[in-house]
């Protein structure tokens, strides 16, 4: 009897219902059939009053009535009542459809063409909409995930307060590295939320300011310590998080630490700051030895030692960028090449830092020159060869006026007139010549792999005179000097009496040549040379008296910039001078005209230049000084061969003879 009854309530509700359908409050657009979500017509209503009605009866009428398709979890089960006196949209009735659905503990989840209906607790594994805005909406009143950032409060605090105000079906959830929300609710409850979130998250909520002095410790390191510790607790600053407001700030005045915190994050570190804040026995640890490995400990202790420095806590005064205490003191011990340094453990960290970037090895420059003076006579009535023919191995070099200043040389009897359009400018010049140095020849231009490779080829020129080709190996940074050359007397005082010599006093002076160069290589390998020249010689024309010797002195001073293994030259005209003589019979040379019979005269023209040329070669490791050693062992022993050829006879080439070490000249 009972379940007849159901039935037919059942039957009597749907009947209603169909009646209430039939007749329609339409305006305007009557004839616009109902469909989906993006179809309803917010001119078309209905009424729905439903008494007692079964929930399934109730979802079959809202999908005819939306054109949506629904899948129902067999989960979904109980009667719901309505009550809407008055007319409502399409739209106002399916969300009323989802509040009936709330009450009841279930909700929509929406899935392609389709809308499941399950269990709200389940609705959180669902694939459910998830909003990343703080103010975004939902048009349905749903489940959805909704991530919220917090600008000043804290994520932890948040939650504990929102955790009341939600349903025991919704999620709430926090992240402090981003110091979020994440909220799966309601859209409709999740909008109060945020309503009440924008009223409370305010600049300064919940903080406080402190005060904390620091007896023993540093504040600076403490305060550094404690952004480190609390680190993971704040916003990173990322987009989409926002930056906790928890700051240490150390006040190295009065030694302190300035506190903007929460009061459990205040409480918190103001036991921490307890525990790390103890006075540490004074004793041995204090003292401490670095071993140097290639720096040199008396000029390191220096640059420490000019390292600026700052009072201690509580001390007057403030010092700019302090970097260690006063109190820290270092030493160098030049027996064992180490430093002695007294200093607190954290402060000898910093300077052991430091010591560790400074004693690093330098790189060394072994540096090839070739000092060589060059003189050029031009005679009107002869003329003057001064090209010269050698051979290295299977390679011909000439020397031609590209290394003299002033005009072209002159009438040449066998090299022809390759010189004529050959100058440079006279007085000083500065050349740089790359990977090789190259000569014009009456064959082309001949290329020379190295200075030694120039030298082997000219040293025989009868016009270039080559006064030294010394080579240098010094430490980056440091000046190198090398001195060839004599003790020369040179007479300063002396005495007579009645025409006869008492005493006389001299002083010996060095004359000769003295080269000192110092170079500083870059990261890229280039070469700065500092370079002081100064060649001095006996000048013995105008030396009158050997006790009073007159000398004749060239000095260049220069620095110059080259590529590593590149060669630079400096040099220009040192001398330039005229001379014309003329020879004749006394009285017969005289006659005009005739005179020409019985005289001859001829003019010179005398051109002194200097040049000096540089190769510096980058020596920053062991493998790199090994081949610069090979390379000038293969020279000797080619020397003691006889392979390289020097000398010219008769356009014949001979070997040089075999010489032992101490028989190679300059």
């Amino acid at each position: 009897m009972n379940m007849q009854r159901s039935i037919f309530r059942r039957y009597t509700v749907l009947l209603a219902v169909a009646l209430y359908l039939s007749f329609p409050v339409v305006s305007g657009v009557a004839q616009t059939p109902v469909g989906s979500d993006r179809n309803r017509s917010p001119d078309r209503y209905v009424t729905i009053n439903l008494n007692d009605v079964d929930i399934n009866v109730f979802i079959k009428f809202i999908s005819e009535l939306t054109d949506t398709n629904f899948i129902v979890d067999d989960r979904v089960k109980g009667n719901v009542t309505i009550i809407s006196p008055s007319r409502i949209s399409i739209n106002e009735a399916f969300r009323v459809f989802e509040s009936v659905l709330e009450v009841n503990g279930f909700t929509t989840v929406p899935s392609g063409k389709v809308t499941k209906i399950v269990p709200a607790p389940d609705a959180r594994t669902k694939d459910i909409k998830t909003l990343l805005k703080r103010n975004a909406q939902s048009p349905e009143d749903r489940v959805v995930t909704q991530i919220i950032p917090l600008t000043y409060a804290d994520a932890d605090q948040i939650k504990r307060l929102f955790t009341p105000l939600v349903s025991k079906n919704s999620v709430i959830l926090s992240y402090p590295a981003t110091n979020m929300l994440i909220v799966t609710d309601v859209q409709s409850n999740i909008s109060r939320l945020i309503r009440i979130l924008d009223a409370i998250d305010i600049t300064g909520i919940g903080h406080e300011i402190s005060v904390v002095p620091i007896i023993y410790s540093d504040a600076a390191k403490m305060a550094q310590l404690l952004e480190t510790v609390f680190a993971p607790s704040r916003g990173k600053g990322q987009k989409g998080a926002a930056v906790k407001t928890l700051k240490f700030v150390p006040e190295e005045r009065t030694n302190t630490i300035v506190m903007l915190a929460s009061e459990v994050d205040t409480e918190r570190a103001r036991r921490l700051i307890a525990m790390l804040d103890k006075e540490v026995p004074e004793g041995k640890e204090k003292i401490h030895v670095y071993y140097l490995e290639n720096a040199q400990s008396e000029d390191l202790a220096k640059v420490l030692q000019a390292l600026p420095t700052k009072a201690p806590a509580g001390a007057p005064g403030k010092k700019a960028a302090p970097v260690v205490p006063e109190s820290v003191k270092i030493t160098a011990d030049k027996a064992t090449n180490s430093l002695i340094i007294m200093a607190e453990k954290d402060d000898y960290m910093v300077l052991e830092e430091v010591i560790r970037k400074l004693d690093i090895p330098r790189s060394m420059v072994f540096i090839e020159s070739v000092i060589m003076e060059v003189n050029v006579e031009k005679d009107f009535s002869v003329g003057v060869e001064w090209a010269a023919f050698s051979e290295i191995g299977n390679q011909e070099g000439i020397f031609g006026t590209g290394f003299s200043g002033g005009d072209a040389g002159g009438q040449f009897a066998n090299t022809g007139d390759f010189l004529n359009n050959a100058t440079l400018p006279s007085g000083f010049s500065v050349g740089a010549f790359k990977d090789i140095i190259s000569v014009t020849t009456p064959d082309g231009v001949k290329n020379f792999a190295s200075l030694s490779a120039m030298v082997q080829a000219f040293s025989k020129d009868k016009d270039v005179h080559f006064l030294s080709t010394p080579q240098l190996l010094t430490t980056d940074n440091e000046e190198a000097t090398i001195v060839v050359g004599k003790n020369v007397p040179f007479q300063t005082r002396s005495a007579a009496e009645a025409g006869i010599e008492t005493y006389q006093s001299f002083e010996y002076r060095d004359v000769g040549i003295t080269l000192k160069i110092t170079p500083h290589v870059t990261q890229e390998r280039m070469v700065q040379l500092d370079i002081s020249e100064e060649i001095s010689k006996v000048d013995e024309l105008a030396t009158t008296t050997p006790d009073r010797p007159t000398t004749l002195k060239r000095t260049i001073e220069t620095s110059v910039i080259v590529a590593d293994q590149n060669t630079v030259v400096i040099g220009g005209l040192i001398d330039d001078s005229f001379t014309e003589t003329e020879y004749k019979v006394p009285f017969l040379g005289d006659i005009p005209l005739l005179g020409w019979l019985f005289k001859s005269r001829s003019t010179a023209t005398e051109k002194s230049n200097l040049f000096i040329f540089l190769t510096p070669k980058v020596v920053a490791n062991p493998s790199e000084s090994a081949a610069i050693l090979r390379d000038k062992q293969n020279y000797m022993d080619e020397l003691r061969q006889g392979s390289i050829k020097l000398y010219e006879d008769n356009g014949r080439r001979t070997d040089a003879p075999a010489r032992r070490p101490a028989e190679i000249p300059d």
